[in-house]
């Protein structure tokens, strides 16, 4: 660990250790209770990406010393913050009547935490058959502190994390409620085969985004990725963007373009790791939905990854062992095969009925469950923060994958409501006014409702942060075409200091 001062004579100090994901939490807390400022000390992962990839000390003594020079000349471009806080209600708000949500209900109750388990008509078990509880009296047996709420439709869910706002319309009339963490337990398990042909239903070679990112983690810790239909080496990849039925032709919906520009990163990855790898994407209304993530496309142009506009969304069918992506491609009347050796989804399948709804009006996907790994630390979620998601169906493997997530979804929400407070770092958007030209942009893609446009001196407009809604995830950097847009501990200005202080040590 190294201590310095800048030339304001505040002490920044730089961490040279293992990865900043695990012990960061306390090593923070301690340095801030001796007058350091959390946000001016740096952690550099010289463990993992020195120590135990490098079979001889120079290498890996030269590597670790550019990251840490690199560490210190960001460090003294940051500024001191102070983390957001968040006051948490003690009430949980449960949407669907499916034993893990009935399971989750009971859990939480028994915690001392009111509970409000809601659910649609004909959607799941009705918690009245599985206990005794009276039909009519809204209580689970047993559980003073679970309200059922049967044939409700969700009206509305507005806040912030840690007291978000609900009404929902049932039979008896409105009611509304405050809550401090969300389970939502989906009716149907989303899949990426869903989205395409029956031919493609069995075929292993198909795979979500989530799926790949676990390919992919597993190829930077030295793994080979290989063919899932018969363990062969992977040579080529297509990344095929998934449109939703209900979608309007021709409409680029924000999430997608965000779907499309993590896939686009994650190709980057791999091909950083696989220069060899051959890598498309086909991509529907491209112009549009790449026009959002223009760096990261033309980066990835440039690293030999080949964008395909087609016509409509290509279909995936399996011939003899073989995988392909049928595409028309804008401007061509007849369709191409291409092989592959697997094709990643990109898009993100909404459940259906009372789900949907609220996962749309919480901005949150069906893609991956959000169970109790999503809480460590202290801290809450980096994204969709106290909403937490579990995908089940009638198949014995999702049902049981769905049992194995409801302990640690339930416990995570409590430990939520118990803290009262939760801190959570001030990485949040932040507008550079200098550079705004009030056009809106930013605020039309932001999925929570965290910018608007406020008029200035001489009539002129520009963005405003509500630094409480505010999630973090970058669209609006990606979607504003002056560089307004910066993220808080991450701008340009730091980022590029911290790349050029390491290769000046290394002497590029």
């Amino acid at each position: 660990m190294r201590e310095f001062c800048d030339k304001r004579g505040r002490e920044r100090v730089v961490i040279g250790a293992c990865s900043p994901e695990v012990p960061e939490n306390p090593l923070r807390g301690d340095l801030e209770e001796a007058g350091i400022n959390g946000y001016l000390v740096e952690q550099v992962d010289i463990r993992e990406q020195c120590a135990w990839v490098h079979s001889s000390i120079g290498p890996a003594t030269a590597k670790a010393t550019a990251l840490i020079r690199g560490a210190i000349d960001r460090s003294l471009r940051q500024e001191p913050l102070e983390d957001l806080s968040f006051d948490i209600a003690g009430a949980a708000l449960i949407i669907g009547c499916s034993e893990p949500g009935i399971q989750a209900a009971m859990k939480i109750s028994e915690a001392g935490f009111r509970v409000y388990l809601i659910d649609e008509e004909g959607s799941g078990r009705s918690p009245t058959e599985r206990t005794p509880a009276d039909p009519d009296s809204g209580i689970l047996a047993g559980h003073e502190n679970v309200e059922i709420l049967l044939n409700c439709h969700i009206e509305a869910i507005d806040g912030i994390f840690g007291r978000r706002h609900v009404k929902v319309h049932t039979a008896q009339g409105p009611r509304e409620f405050e809550v401090g963490t969300i389970l939502v337990v989906t009716p149907r398990e989303a899949s990426a085969k869903d989205s395409f042909d029956h031919s493609s239903s069995d075929n292993p070679s198909l795979i979500t985004v989530a799926e790949f990112e676990r390919l992919l983690m597993g190829l930077e810790k030295g793994m080979q990725p290989l063919r899932p239909s018969d363990g062969a080496p992977l040579r080529r990849i297509g990344f095929v963007q998934r449109v939703d039925d209900d979608k309007e032709a021709g409409r680029a919906a924000p999430e997608q373009s965000a779907f499309i520009a993590l896939a686009i990163t994650q190709a980057l990855r791999l091909k950083r790791l696989r220069p060899d790898m051959e890598i498309d994407f086909y991509v529907h209304e491209a112009e549009g939905l790449l026009r959002t993530s223009k760096a990261l496309s033309d980066s990835a142009a440039r690293s030999g990854i080949k964008f395909n506009s087609v016509a409509a969304p290509p279909d995936i069918t399996s011939e003899d062992g073989s995988t392909l992506v049928r595409a028309r491609h804008l401007g061509h009347d007849e369709s191409t095969d291409v092989e592959s050796d697997l094709v990643v989804a990109v898009g993100d399948r909404r459940a259906s009925g009372m789900a949907s709804r609220a996962l749309e009006l919480l901005h949150a996907g069906t893609g991956e469950s959000r169970t109790g790994g999503d809480f460590a630390g202290g801290q809450a979620a980096d994204l969709n923060r106290g909403i937490f998601v579990i995908r089940t169906s009638d198949s014995k493997e999702a049902a049981a994958r769905a049992d194995n997530e409801t302990e640690p979804a339930a416990s995570a929400m409590v430990r939520i409501m118990r803290q009262q407070t939760v801190r959570v770092p001030r990485h949040v958007a932040h507008v550079q006014e200098y550079r705004c030209r009030g056009c809106g942009k930013c605020a039309d893609i932001c999925e929570h409702d965290a910018i608007k446009l406020v008029e200035k001196e001489k009539g002129e407009q520009v963005a405003q942060i509500d630094e409480l809604r505010c999630e973090g995830c970058g669209l609006c950097r990606v979607a504003c075409c002056n560089g307004a847009m910066a993220l808080l501990g991450y701008t340009t200005t730091q980022l590029l200091a911290q790349m050029l202080g390491m290769i000046e040590e290394v002497g590029g």
